[in-house]
């Protein structure tokens, strides 16, 4: 191979692993927490949003008094981004627009109670 190839062989391998680094996906995350019997509630861990800006949530009220208040909030700055309350059943949805770090709190519920968020 002449000299001036290398120099290019090698800035064409570089551009090609750049392209291919900035196009990684991000791996999915989950935290989650349980209310304990007798608690009020729980808190999961942190995790970033999605390459995609969002936040998946799911929320499942106590078994006892069928209800859990919960709270999807920013690590970052505290500000609450989403609040919901569920009754016996469970709800689930997408938080849209988030660009920093979260986590859910769920509270005013018994044992039971449990829910996660996942990017």
């Amino acid at each position: 191979m002449k000299d001036w190839k290398k120099p290019l062989v090698l800035a064409t391998s570089l551009a090609a692993v750049s392209m291919l680094w900035a196009g990684t996906a991000q791996a999915s995350t989950e935290a989650n927490c349980s209310v304990s019997l007798g608690n009020s509630g729980c808190t999961t861990a942190t995790i970033p949003a999605s390459s995609a800006h969002e936040i998946k949530y799911y929320v499942e009220g106590g078994f006892f008094c069928a209800q859990a208040d919960f709270q999807v909030i920013d690590a970052g700055n505290k500000v609450v981004v989403y609040s919901r309350h569920v009754g016996s059943g469970t709800v689930g949805g997408t938080i849209g627009g988030l660009y920093g770090s979260y986590y859910l709190r769920i509270y005013h519920s018994c044992g039971g109670a449990s829910g996660a968020i996942h990017n």
